[in-house]
């Protein structure tokens, strides 16, 4: 792995952590519309289907965060 490469990699991380943040906002905003009553069937299915996107991205950004740390802890010339 070479330095553009890296940098790549790098920013492949940003990304994904970007976009597991859009997720994030997403679940507050429809969790900051809960009130003491239970939630109407179909939003108690969007809740949980923006759950599971959420989840996806989290583990897309923990995967490329891993790439990263590894390629920083080894120096990416030894990857």
């Amino acid at each position: 792995m070479n330095h553009t490469e890296f940098m790549e990699l790098h920013a492949a991380c940003v990304r994904s952590m970007r976009s597991y943040f859009v997720e994030v906002e997403k679940s507050s905003a429809m969790l900051a519309e809960c009130t003491a009553k239970p939630l109407p069937l179909s939003k108690r299915l969007r809740l949980t289907s923006q759950g599971i996107i959420e989840q996806a991205a989290h583990l897309t950004y923990l995967s490329a965060k891993s790439l990263l740390l590894n390629a920083a802890r080894l120096g990416y010339g030894f990857c």
